[in-house]
Protein backbone atom coordinates (compact mmCIF):
# COMPACT_ATOMS: atom_id res chain seq x y z
CA UNK A 1 0.00 0.00 0.00
CA UNK A 2 1.25 3.12 -0.62
CA UNK A 3 0.21 6.70 1.17
CA UNK A 4 1.07 10.53 0.19
CA UNK A 5 0.45 12.84 2.33
CA UNK A 6 2.50 16.65 2.16
CA UNK A 7 5.44 16.15 0.20
CA UNK A 8 6.12 12.48 1.39
CA UNK A 9 5.25 9.39 -0.10
CA UNK A 10 5.47 6.01 2.64
CA UNK A 11 5.12 2.12 0.51
CA UNK A 12 4.67 -0.40 2.77
CA UNK A 13 5.55 -3.14 0.15
CA UNK A 14 8.89 -1.26 -0.85
CA UNK A 15 9.36 -0.55 2.98
CA UNK A 16 10.45 3.74 1.74
CA UNK A 17 9.47 6.42 3.31
CA UNK A 18 10.00 9.30 0.25
CA UNK A 19 10.04 13.57 0.09
CA UNK A 20 9.72 14.77 -3.09
CA UNK A 21 10.57 11.05 -4.33
CA UNK A 22 13.60 10.93 -3.25
CA UNK A 23 14.33 8.25 -0.53
CA UNK A 24 14.72 9.13 3.57
CA UNK A 25 17.00 6.68 5.68
CA UNK A 26 15.07 5.92 8.78
CA UNK A 27 14.82 3.29 11.42
CA UNK A 28 12.87 0.02 10.93
CA UNK A 29 10.82 0.74 14.40
CA UNK A 30 10.55 4.33 13.45
CA UNK A 31 9.13 3.46 9.33
CA UNK A 32 6.73 0.97 11.40
CA UNK A 33 5.28 3.68 14.13
CA UNK A 34 4.66 5.67 10.79
CA UNK A 35 2.85 2.99 8.55
CA UNK A 36 1.03 1.85 11.96
CA UNK A 37 0.39 5.13 13.16
CA UNK A 38 -0.95 6.54 9.03
CA UNK A 39 -3.49 2.88 8.97
CA UNK A 40 -5.59 3.59 11.98
CA UNK A 41 -5.20 7.49 10.91
CA UNK A 42 -9.20 7.41 11.64
CA UNK A 43 -8.81 7.39 15.40
CA UNK A 44 -6.39 7.89 18.22
CA UNK A 45 -4.11 4.82 18.98
CA UNK A 46 -2.79 4.04 22.66
CA UNK A 47 0.71 3.47 23.98
CA UNK A 48 -0.41 -0.42 24.52
CA UNK A 49 -1.53 -0.91 21.53
CA UNK A 50 1.55 0.81 19.73
CA UNK A 51 3.04 -1.19 21.96
CA UNK A 52 1.63 -4.78 21.00
CA UNK A 53 1.79 -3.79 16.97
CA UNK A 54 5.17 -2.21 16.68
CA UNK A 55 7.23 -3.91 19.83
CA UNK A 56 5.41 -7.09 19.59
CA UNK A 57 3.96 -6.54 23.25
CA UNK A 58 7.80 -6.47 24.58
CA UNK A 59 8.08 -3.76 27.58
CA UNK A 60 8.92 -0.60 26.31
CA UNK A 61 9.14 2.66 28.76
CA UNK A 62 7.18 5.97 28.23
CA UNK A 63 10.46 7.48 27.23
CA UNK A 64 11.46 4.91 24.40
CA UNK A 65 7.80 5.01 23.14
CA UNK A 66 8.25 9.48 23.35
CA UNK A 67 11.57 9.52 21.50
CA UNK A 68 10.48 7.35 18.57
CA UNK A 69 7.53 9.53 18.35
CA UNK A 70 10.03 12.04 17.98
CA UNK A 71 12.08 10.50 15.52
CA UNK A 72 8.87 9.88 13.60
CA UNK A 73 7.96 13.53 13.80
CA UNK A 74 11.37 14.68 12.66
CA UNK A 75 11.64 12.22 9.83
CA UNK A 76 8.28 13.96 8.12
CA UNK A 77 8.88 17.50 9.28
CA UNK A 78 7.17 17.83 12.24
CA UNK A 79 7.47 18.67 15.73
CA UNK A 80 6.10 18.35 19.23
CA UNK A 81 5.39 22.09 19.36
CA UNK A 82 3.44 21.98 15.99
CA UNK A 83 1.91 18.66 15.83
CA UNK A 84 1.07 19.02 11.99
CA UNK A 85 1.16 15.01 11.38
CA UNK A 86 1.51 13.22 14.45
CA UNK A 87 -0.89 14.73 17.73
CA UNK A 88 -0.40 13.56 20.69
CA UNK A 89 -3.46 13.49 23.18
CA UNK A 90 -2.48 13.37 26.69
CA UNK A 91 -3.39 10.12 28.68
CA UNK A 92 -4.88 8.36 25.52
CA UNK A 93 -2.24 8.24 22.56
CA UNK A 94 -1.25 9.35 19.10
CA UNK A 95 -2.98 10.24 16.29
CA UNK A 96 -1.82 10.74 12.20
CA UNK A 97 -3.80 14.10 11.08
CA UNK A 98 -2.36 15.03 8.13
CA UNK A 99 -4.13 15.17 5.21
CA UNK A 100 -3.97 11.94 3.03
CA UNK A 101 -4.28 11.72 -0.37
CA UNK A 102 -5.79 7.83 -0.21
CA UNK A 103 -4.03 4.55 -0.33
CA UNK A 104 -3.24 2.92 -3.53
CA UNK A 105 -2.71 -0.71 -3.30
CA UNK A 106 0.29 -2.06 -5.35
CA UNK A 107 -0.56 -6.08 -6.75
CA UNK A 108 2.60 -7.34 -7.14
CA UNK A 109 1.38 -10.68 -5.72
CA UNK A 110 1.30 -13.93 -8.34
CA UNK A 111 -1.61 -15.73 -7.90
CA UNK A 112 -0.19 -19.70 -6.18
CA UNK A 113 -1.75 -22.10 -3.80
CA UNK A 114 -1.59 -19.97 -0.58
CA UNK A 115 -3.07 -17.16 -2.15
CA UNK A 116 -5.99 -18.53 -2.42
CA UNK A 117 -6.59 -19.27 1.14
CA UNK A 118 -8.63 -16.23 2.19
CA UNK A 119 -7.25 -14.62 5.23
CA UNK A 120 -5.73 -17.24 7.14
CA UNK A 121 -1.94 -16.53 7.75
CA UNK A 122 0.02 -18.63 5.20
CA UNK A 123 3.36 -20.07 6.14
CA UNK A 124 6.40 -21.84 4.12
CA UNK A 125 8.61 -23.94 5.72
CA UNK A 126 11.51 -24.40 3.63
CA UNK A 127 13.99 -27.09 3.29
CA UNK A 128 16.46 -26.98 6.00
CA UNK A 129 19.97 -26.52 4.95
CA UNK A 130 22.65 -29.52 6.46
CA UNK A 131 25.42 -27.68 7.87
CA UNK A 132 27.13 -31.16 8.54
CA UNK A 133 29.20 -31.30 5.33
CA UNK A 134 27.94 -34.93 4.72
CA UNK A 135 25.64 -35.28 2.00
CA UNK A 136 24.55 -38.66 3.65
CA UNK A 137 22.82 -36.69 6.12
CA UNK A 138 20.90 -34.44 3.38
CA UNK A 139 17.87 -37.20 4.47
CA UNK A 140 17.64 -35.97 8.23
CA UNK A 141 17.39 -32.34 7.18
CA UNK A 142 14.72 -32.41 4.90
CA UNK A 143 12.88 -35.17 6.72
CA UNK A 144 13.09 -32.77 9.65
CA UNK A 145 11.55 -30.07 7.59
CA UNK A 146 9.35 -32.14 5.84
CA UNK A 147 7.72 -33.41 9.32
CA UNK A 148 7.67 -29.51 10.51
CA UNK A 149 5.06 -28.70 7.49
CA UNK A 150 2.63 -31.87 8.39
CA UNK A 151 2.92 -30.73 12.10
CA UNK A 152 2.07 -27.05 11.23
CA UNK A 153 -0.91 -28.22 8.75
CA UNK A 154 -2.53 -29.63 11.90
CA UNK A 155 -3.29 -26.10 12.90
CA UNK A 156 -6.65 -25.20 10.71
CA UNK A 157 -6.17 -21.70 11.54
CA UNK A 158 -2.90 -21.82 9.43
CA UNK A 159 -2.54 -22.09 5.46
CA UNK A 160 0.87 -24.16 5.05
CA UNK A 161 2.34 -24.49 1.65
CA UNK A 162 2.59 -27.64 0.40
CA UNK A 163 6.32 -29.56 0.07
CA UNK A 164 6.29 -29.95 -3.56
CA UNK A 165 6.40 -25.92 -3.90
CA UNK A 166 8.88 -25.07 -1.05
CA UNK A 167 11.09 -27.90 -1.78
CA UNK A 168 11.55 -26.23 -5.32
CA UNK A 169 13.66 -23.58 -3.97
CA UNK A 170 16.12 -26.09 -2.48
CA UNK A 171 19.69 -24.91 -3.20
CA UNK A 172 19.08 -21.76 -4.91
CA UNK A 173 20.30 -18.46 -3.75
CA UNK A 174 17.22 -16.71 -3.96
CA UNK A 175 15.88 -14.34 -1.45
CA UNK A 176 13.71 -15.52 1.70
CA UNK A 177 11.01 -12.52 0.89
CA UNK A 178 11.17 -12.95 -2.84
CA UNK A 179 10.20 -16.95 -1.99
CA UNK A 180 7.36 -15.34 0.31
CA UNK A 181 6.21 -13.31 -2.87
CA UNK A 182 6.44 -16.08 -5.22
CA UNK A 183 4.38 -18.52 -2.98
CA UNK A 184 2.27 -15.77 -2.02
CA UNK A 185 2.42 -16.18 1.66
CA UNK A 186 2.91 -13.74 4.92
CA UNK A 187 5.55 -16.04 6.47
CA UNK A 188 8.55 -18.21 6.32
CA UNK A 189 9.73 -20.88 8.35
CA UNK A 190 13.45 -21.42 7.78
CA UNK A 191 16.37 -23.54 9.61
CA UNK A 192 19.71 -25.56 9.39
CA UNK A 193 20.91 -28.89 10.74
CA UNK A 194 24.54 -29.30 12.07
CA UNK A 195 25.20 -32.85 12.95
CA UNK A 196 28.79 -33.50 14.60
CA UNK A 197 29.50 -36.99 16.09
CA UNK A 198 26.82 -38.13 18.24
CA UNK A 199 24.95 -34.30 18.49
CA UNK A 200 22.71 -32.68 16.61
CA UNK A 201 22.03 -28.71 16.66
CA UNK A 202 19.09 -27.23 14.56
CA UNK A 203 18.29 -23.40 14.83
CA UNK A 204 15.16 -22.18 13.09
CA UNK A 205 13.87 -19.30 12.23
CA UNK A 206 10.43 -17.73 11.60
CA UNK A 207 10.66 -14.40 9.35
CA UNK A 208 7.80 -11.66 8.37
CA UNK A 209 8.14 -11.34 5.00
CA UNK A 210 6.55 -7.40 5.07
CA UNK A 211 9.51 -6.56 6.99
CA UNK A 212 11.94 -9.05 6.43
CA UNK A 213 12.72 -9.14 9.99
CA UNK A 214 13.18 -12.71 12.56
CA UNK A 215 10.01 -12.42 14.78
CA UNK A 216 11.07 -15.54 16.61
CA UNK A 217 13.82 -17.68 16.33
CA UNK A 218 15.41 -20.88 18.82
CA UNK A 219 17.99 -23.49 18.35
CA UNK A 220 17.83 -27.01 19.80
CA UNK A 221 21.00 -29.25 21.23
CA UNK A 222 20.59 -33.13 21.32
CA UNK A 223 22.08 -36.04 21.69
CA UNK A 224 21.28 -38.76 18.66
CA UNK A 225 20.93 -41.41 20.58
CA UNK A 226 17.65 -42.11 18.96
CA UNK A 227 17.67 -40.06 15.68
CA UNK A 228 13.90 -40.46 15.21
CA UNK A 229 13.01 -39.96 18.45
CA UNK A 230 14.89 -36.59 18.19
CA UNK A 231 13.09 -35.31 15.08
CA UNK A 232 9.96 -36.41 16.51
CA UNK A 233 10.66 -33.88 19.65
CA UNK A 234 12.10 -31.13 17.68
CA UNK A 235 9.06 -31.22 15.10
CA UNK A 236 6.36 -30.76 17.97
CA UNK A 237 8.66 -28.35 19.87
CA UNK A 238 9.17 -26.26 16.34
CA UNK A 239 5.27 -26.52 15.46
CA UNK A 240 4.61 -25.57 19.30
CA UNK A 241 6.11 -22.62 19.11
CA UNK A 242 5.69 -21.00 15.84
CA UNK A 243 1.70 -21.05 15.84
CA UNK A 244 1.38 -18.97 18.94
CA UNK A 245 4.17 -16.60 17.30
CA UNK A 246 1.99 -16.42 13.80
CA UNK A 247 -0.97 -15.50 16.67
CA UNK A 248 0.59 -12.69 17.99
CA UNK A 249 1.92 -11.10 14.25
CA UNK A 250 -1.79 -11.73 12.97
CA UNK A 251 -2.78 -9.86 15.90
CA UNK A 252 -0.82 -7.06 15.55
CA UNK A 253 -1.84 -6.59 11.68
CA UNK A 254 -5.31 -7.56 12.56
CA UNK A 255 -5.44 -4.14 14.63
CA UNK A 256 -3.62 -2.02 12.28
CA UNK A 257 -6.77 -2.02 10.05
CA UNK A 258 -9.20 0.32 9.27
CA UNK A 259 -12.84 -1.36 10.69
CA UNK A 260 -14.49 -0.99 7.21
CA UNK A 261 -11.99 -2.78 5.83
CA UNK A 262 -12.40 -6.09 8.43
CA UNK A 263 -12.65 -9.31 7.50
CA UNK A 264 -14.55 -12.29 9.58
CA UNK A 265 -10.90 -13.39 10.32
CA UNK A 266 -9.78 -9.68 11.10
CA UNK A 267 -12.58 -9.81 13.38
CA UNK A 268 -11.64 -13.32 15.24
CA UNK A 269 -8.13 -12.06 15.71
CA UNK A 270 -9.30 -8.92 17.11
CA UNK A 271 -11.10 -10.85 19.43
CA UNK A 272 -9.06 -13.34 20.38
CA UNK A 273 -6.30 -9.94 21.29
CA UNK A 274 -8.88 -8.44 23.84
CA UNK A 275 -9.87 -12.34 25.45
CA UNK A 276 -5.94 -11.75 26.80
CA UNK A 277 -6.34 -8.86 28.32
CA UNK A 278 -8.77 -10.01 30.47
CA UNK A 279 -10.83 -6.69 31.29
CA UNK A 280 -14.55 -6.46 31.46
CA UNK A 281 -13.91 -3.85 28.43
CA UNK A 282 -11.57 -6.22 26.48
CA UNK A 283 -13.61 -8.72 26.94
CA UNK A 284 -17.19 -7.07 26.01
CA UNK A 285 -14.97 -5.80 22.91
CA UNK A 286 -14.01 -9.75 22.33
CA UNK A 287 -17.61 -10.70 22.64
CA UNK A 288 -18.34 -8.18 20.08
CA UNK A 289 -16.10 -9.30 17.83
CA UNK A 290 -16.40 -12.55 17.73
CA UNK A 291 -20.54 -11.86 17.14
CA UNK A 292 -19.62 -9.92 14.26
CA UNK A 293 -17.41 -12.36 13.07
CA UNK A 294 -20.47 -14.60 13.10
CA UNK A 295 -22.79 -12.61 11.42
CA UNK A 296 -20.46 -12.24 8.26
CA UNK A 297 -19.52 -15.75 8.24
CA UNK A 298 -22.18 -18.06 9.71
CA UNK A 299 -19.90 -20.87 9.37
CA UNK A 300 -16.99 -19.42 11.03
CA UNK A 301 -15.81 -22.30 13.75
CA UNK A 302 -13.14 -20.62 15.35
CA UNK A 303 -15.65 -17.27 15.75
CA UNK A 304 -18.06 -19.90 17.41
CA UNK A 305 -14.80 -21.51 19.67
CA UNK A 306 -13.63 -17.19 20.65
CA UNK A 307 -17.02 -16.27 21.67
CA UNK A 308 -17.46 -19.38 23.78
CA UNK A 309 -14.05 -18.64 25.23
CA UNK A 310 -14.69 -15.00 25.70
CA UNK A 311 -17.58 -16.00 27.78
CA UNK A 312 -15.99 -18.46 29.95
CA UNK A 313 -13.33 -15.81 30.95
CA UNK A 314 -15.91 -13.28 31.21
CA UNK A 315 -17.08 -15.54 34.31
CA UNK A 316 -13.48 -16.56 35.77
CA UNK A 317 -12.76 -13.03 36.16
CA UNK A 318 -16.55 -12.24 37.87
CA UNK A 319 -18.13 -9.85 34.67
CA UNK A 320 -21.31 -12.33 34.28
CA UNK A 321 -23.19 -13.12 37.08
CA UNK A 322 -22.83 -16.69 39.13
CA UNK A 323 -21.16 -17.78 35.98
CA UNK A 324 -23.64 -20.34 35.50
CA UNK A 325 -25.52 -18.97 32.10
CA UNK A 326 -22.16 -17.71 30.79
CA UNK A 327 -21.01 -21.48 30.93
CA UNK A 328 -24.10 -23.11 29.08
CA UNK A 329 -24.28 -20.23 26.44
CA UNK A 330 -20.13 -21.15 26.49
CA UNK A 331 -21.38 -25.01 25.63
CA UNK A 332 -23.37 -24.82 23.54
CA UNK A 333 -21.44 -22.42 21.44
CA UNK A 334 -18.36 -24.77 21.45
CA UNK A 335 -21.11 -27.10 20.57
CA UNK A 336 -22.00 -25.27 17.60
CA UNK A 337 -18.48 -24.78 16.43
CA UNK A 338 -17.60 -28.74 16.58
CA UNK A 339 -20.85 -29.30 14.36
CA UNK A 340 -19.37 -26.64 11.85
CA UNK A 341 -15.85 -28.36 11.69
CA UNK A 342 -15.51 -31.62 13.87
CA UNK A 343 -11.69 -31.72 12.22
CA UNK A 344 -10.91 -29.03 14.10
CA UNK A 345 -8.97 -29.13 17.03
CA UNK A 346 -9.83 -26.36 18.46
CA UNK A 347 -13.71 -27.05 18.36
CA UNK A 348 -12.91 -30.10 20.73
CA UNK A 349 -10.68 -28.34 22.53
CA UNK A 350 -13.25 -25.57 23.22
CA UNK A 351 -16.02 -27.99 23.96
CA UNK A 352 -13.88 -29.78 26.30
CA UNK A 353 -13.09 -26.33 28.17
CA UNK A 354 -16.64 -25.24 28.13
CA UNK A 355 -17.87 -28.83 29.84
CA UNK A 356 -14.72 -28.52 31.95
CA UNK A 357 -15.81 -24.73 33.37
CA UNK A 358 -19.61 -26.32 33.99
CA UNK A 359 -18.38 -28.88 35.82
CA UNK A 360 -19.42 -31.66 33.60
CA UNK A 361 -15.30 -32.76 33.85
CA UNK A 362 -15.67 -36.52 33.14
CA UNK A 363 -17.78 -35.81 29.78
CA UNK A 364 -14.73 -33.18 29.22
CA UNK A 365 -12.13 -35.64 28.85
CA UNK A 366 -13.25 -37.60 25.29
CA UNK A 367 -13.25 -34.30 23.61
CA UNK A 368 -9.96 -32.63 24.93
CA UNK A 369 -8.27 -36.55 24.23
CA UNK A 370 -9.47 -35.76 20.30
CA UNK A 371 -8.09 -32.82 20.05
CA UNK A 372 -4.88 -33.74 21.49
CA UNK A 373 -5.31 -36.53 18.93
CA UNK A 374 -6.02 -34.31 16.22
CA UNK A 375 -2.94 -31.79 16.95
CA UNK A 376 -0.37 -32.80 19.84
CA UNK A 377 1.33 -29.56 19.01
CA UNK A 378 -1.25 -27.62 20.64
CA UNK A 379 0.05 -26.08 23.60
CA UNK A 380 -2.65 -24.88 24.61
CA UNK A 381 -5.03 -27.70 24.13
CA UNK A 382 -1.89 -28.92 26.60
CA UNK A 383 -2.53 -27.00 28.89
CA UNK A 384 -6.31 -27.84 28.98
CA UNK A 385 -5.84 -31.21 29.33
CA UNK A 386 -4.09 -30.60 32.29
CA UNK A 387 -6.47 -29.24 33.87
CA UNK A 388 -9.31 -31.38 33.11
CA UNK A 389 -6.93 -34.53 34.25
CA UNK A 390 -5.85 -32.40 37.81
CA UNK A 391 -9.37 -32.14 38.19
CA UNK A 392 -10.36 -35.86 37.74
CA UNK A 393 -7.56 -36.42 40.14
CA UNK A 394 -5.31 -37.61 38.16
CA UNK A 395 -3.22 -35.08 39.25
CA UNK A 396 0.47 -36.74 37.42
CA UNK A 397 -1.21 -37.11 34.43
CA UNK A 398 -2.75 -33.33 34.86
CA UNK A 399 1.17 -32.04 35.42
CA UNK A 400 2.99 -33.91 32.24
CA UNK A 401 0.39 -31.97 29.91
CA UNK A 402 0.91 -28.95 32.09
CA UNK A 403 4.52 -28.90 31.69
CA UNK A 404 4.70 -30.20 27.98
CA UNK A 405 2.28 -27.26 27.09
CA UNK A 406 5.25 -24.98 29.26
CA UNK A 407 7.83 -26.75 26.80
CA UNK A 408 5.97 -26.55 23.69
CA UNK A 409 5.11 -22.68 24.03
CA UNK A 410 7.53 -21.05 26.61
CA UNK A 411 6.34 -17.40 25.53
CA UNK A 412 2.57 -18.33 25.09
CA UNK A 413 0.23 -15.68 25.90
CA UNK A 414 -1.61 -18.20 27.84
CA UNK A 415 1.50 -18.97 29.60
CA UNK A 416 0.15 -17.40 33.19
CA UNK A 417 -2.82 -20.28 33.54
CA UNK A 418 -0.25 -22.95 32.23
CA UNK A 419 1.78 -22.36 35.47
CA UNK A 420 -1.54 -22.17 37.37
CA UNK A 421 -2.56 -25.41 36.30
CA UNK A 422 0.74 -26.48 37.82
CA UNK A 423 0.09 -24.69 41.14
CA UNK A 424 -3.62 -26.40 40.96
CA UNK A 425 -1.69 -29.66 40.78
CA UNK A 426 0.83 -29.64 43.72
CA UNK A 427 -1.65 -28.16 45.58
CA UNK A 428 -3.52 -31.72 45.44
CA UNK A 429 -0.26 -32.93 45.92
CA UNK A 430 0.32 -31.49 49.15
CA UNK A 431 3.54 -29.61 47.92
CA UNK A 432 2.97 -26.35 49.27
CA UNK A 433 6.28 -25.00 48.74
CA UNK A 434 5.87 -25.75 44.86
CA UNK A 435 2.25 -24.25 45.16
CA UNK A 436 4.11 -20.69 46.07
CA UNK A 437 7.02 -20.94 43.31
CA UNK A 438 4.05 -21.98 41.08
CA UNK A 439 1.92 -19.07 42.08
CA UNK A 440 4.38 -16.71 41.84
CA UNK A 441 5.63 -17.57 38.15
CA UNK A 442 2.01 -17.23 36.80
CA UNK A 443 1.90 -13.48 39.14
CA UNK A 444 4.63 -12.53 37.28
CA UNK A 445 3.11 -12.81 33.63
CA UNK A 446 1.23 -10.66 32.31
CA UNK A 447 -2.54 -10.42 32.05
CA UNK A 448 -2.20 -13.13 35.19
CA UNK A 449 -5.71 -13.45 36.68
CA UNK A 450 -6.92 -14.09 40.65
CA UNK A 451 -6.57 -17.82 41.04
CA UNK A 452 -2.74 -17.94 41.64
CA UNK A 453 -3.03 -15.49 44.66
CA UNK A 454 -6.58 -17.31 46.13
CA UNK A 455 -3.66 -20.86 45.90
CA UNK A 456 -0.58 -18.88 47.53
CA UNK A 457 -2.19 -17.53 50.29
CA UNK A 458 -4.04 -21.16 50.85
CA UNK A 459 -0.39 -22.49 50.83
CA UNK A 460 1.33 -20.15 53.24
CA UNK A 461 -1.66 -20.85 55.89
CA UNK A 462 -0.95 -24.32 55.59
CA UNK A 463 3.03 -23.57 55.46
CA UNK A 464 2.03 -21.62 59.16
CA UNK A 465 3.49 -18.28 56.88
CA UNK A 466 0.97 -15.72 58.22
CA UNK A 467 2.69 -12.72 57.49
CA UNK A 468 3.09 -14.05 54.28
CA UNK A 469 -1.11 -15.22 53.61
CA UNK A 470 -1.59 -11.38 54.81
CA UNK A 471 0.73 -10.37 52.62
CA UNK A 472 -0.93 -11.85 49.41
CA UNK A 473 -4.40 -10.80 50.70
CA UNK A 474 -3.57 -7.48 50.28
CA UNK A 475 -1.87 -7.65 47.03
CA UNK A 476 -5.21 -9.85 46.13
CA UNK A 477 -7.03 -5.97 47.87
CA UNK A 478 -4.99 -4.46 45.16
CA UNK A 479 -4.89 -5.94 41.96
CA UNK A 480 -8.21 -8.02 41.99
CA UNK A 481 -10.29 -5.63 44.50
CA UNK A 482 -13.80 -7.59 43.55
CA UNK A 483 -12.70 -11.08 44.48
CA UNK A 484 -14.36 -12.34 48.10
CA UNK A 485 -14.76 -15.41 49.61
CA UNK A 486 -18.34 -15.54 48.25
CA UNK A 487 -16.24 -15.19 44.57
CA UNK A 488 -13.80 -17.21 44.92
CA UNK A 489 -15.92 -20.21 46.58
CA UNK A 490 -19.25 -20.22 43.62
CA UNK A 491 -16.26 -19.46 40.59
CA UNK A 492 -13.51 -21.98 41.65
CA UNK A 493 -13.15 -23.73 44.85
CA UNK A 494 -16.86 -25.85 45.14
CA UNK A 495 -16.70 -26.60 41.48
CA UNK A 496 -13.14 -28.12 40.89
CA UNK A 497 -11.14 -28.74 43.87
CA UNK A 498 -11.46 -32.20 44.82
CA UNK A 499 -13.63 -31.72 47.92
CA UNK A 500 -11.00 -29.54 49.52
CA UNK A 501 -13.11 -26.15 49.45
CA UNK A 502 -14.22 -26.49 52.82
CA UNK A 503 -10.79 -26.24 54.13
CA UNK A 504 -9.60 -23.46 51.54
CA UNK A 505 -12.15 -21.37 52.23
CA UNK A 506 -11.46 -21.42 56.06
CA UNK A 507 -7.50 -20.93 55.30
CA UNK A 508 -8.95 -18.00 52.91
CA UNK A 509 -10.91 -16.90 55.81
CA UNK A 510 -8.46 -16.46 58.48
CA UNK A 511 -5.94 -15.13 56.16
CA UNK A 512 -8.74 -12.17 56.17
CA UNK A 513 -10.13 -12.61 52.24
CA UNK A 514 -13.22 -10.72 53.33
CA UNK A 515 -16.93 -12.71 52.85
CA UNK A 516 -18.03 -10.58 50.24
Amino acid sequence: MIYKFDQFTLDTESLELKQDGEPIEVEPQVFSLLACLIENADRVVSKDELIEMVWDGRIVSDGTLNTRINSVRRAVGDDGKAQAVIKTFPRRGFRFVAELNGGVNVDIEKPTEASVLLDKPSIAVMPFDNLSGDTEQDYFSEGLADDVISALSRFRQLAVVSRNSTFAFKGSDIDTREVARELGVGYVLEGSVRKAGNRVRITVQLIDRVSGSHIWSERYDRELEDIFVVQDEITEAVAGAVEPELTKSEMARARAKRPDSLTAWDLHLQGQFCIQIRTEESLGEAIRCMEEAIKLDPEFSAAYQGLSHAKIMGAVMGFSGDGDDAGQEAVELANQALRLDRDDDGSHMALARALNFVGRIAEAHPFIQEALKLNPASAFSQYIAGRILVRLGRVEEGMKHAEEALRLSPRDMWISPFMVTMAEAHFHLGNYEMVIEWADKALREANAIWTPVALKIFACMKLGRMEDAKQAVAEMSVRFPHVTLAFIETRWAGRWLLGMSAELADALRKAGIPEG
